[in-house]
Parts: C-alpha cells; sequence; structure tokens
C-alpha cells in the first residue's frame, strides 16, 4: 500500500491554485469535471504517484457531494490489487462502505471508515487513468 493523495473541499478553487502552484510550486496535474462539464476537481501532483486533490466546498459544493464542510474530506491510499486486499482485509475484520467502484477517472476504488470516522479510499489505478497517463508524461 502507498499514500495516494489527501483530498481537501475549498471555498475558492482559483485562490487556492494560487497558493499552492504559484506559492508553493506544485504543478497542477489534471482536471476531472462533472457530466454537465462544471469543475469536479483538480489534481496537484506532489511527487511520484501522490497528489492533492482539490474539491469544491462550502455553500458551492456539488449536490452529490457527501458534506457542506470545507478541510479534509478523505485520505487515499493505492495499492495494486484491490480485490485481493479488500478481501483480505474483510477476513480481518475490515468493514467496508462500498462494494469496488469504478471512477469517471477510470479507476477502480473502495470507501471505508477509520475507528475515529475518518473517511478512506483505497485506489487501484489503471492504465487509462489521467493519474498514469500524468506520471508516465514525467518519464
Amino acid at each position: 500500500m502507498k499514500f495516494g493523495h489527501v483530498a481537501i473541499r475549498v471555498k475558492d478553487i482559483g485562490n487556492i491554485l494560487d497558493f499552492y502552484c504559484k506559492g508553493l510550486g506544485l504543478q497542477e496535474a489534471f482536471r476531472i469535471n462533472n457530466d454537465d462539464g462544471s469543475l469536479r476537481i483538480v489534481y496537484l501532483h506532489i511527487s511520484e504517484g501522490q497528489y492533492l486533490e482539490i474539491c469544491l466546498g462550502g455553500e458551492d459544493r456539488p449536490a452529490f457531494d457527501d458534506q457542506k464542510s470545507l478541510g479534509v474530506r478523505h485520505v487515499c491510499f493505492t495499492v495494486d490489487d484491490l480485490a485481493k486486499l479488500k478481501i483480505d482485509a474483510e477476513k480481518r475484520g475490515v468493514v467496508f462502505d462500498s462494494d469496488i467502484l469504478d471512477t469517471r477517472d477510470h479507476n477502480k476504488y473502495v470507501w471505508l471508515f477509520d475507528p475515529e470516522g475518518n473517511k478512506l479510499e483505497i485506489v487501484q489505478t489503471m492504465p487509462d487513468s489521467p493519474h498514469k497517463k500524468f506520471e508516465e508524461s514525467l518519464e
């Protein structure tokens, strides 16, 4: 298992991008849009396979999102074989909040909560995902 990203909700994506990209020197990797073309997520590259996921939060958040709050939304880990990890973890008593799902960025993922209620995402990055394509563009 590797660290993948931390997702944060923000009120002003432009201001946040200025801070992280212009101020701290992170690089915008790619964007994910909603079906209507509106912005859903901006991924900022930190290091190999590691990102900061910027999501719209507050009152302007999309209706599908789980909370109106700002700040940390979830922590993501990546694995090579999500189905195997899920089966093995369930045998050890871990309870998942979802089945394995397909994302609009072509990855596979599953949701769960740690014992304190922190939301976790575990992802298997697929070859046709923007994550993989961006990483390959750096080589």
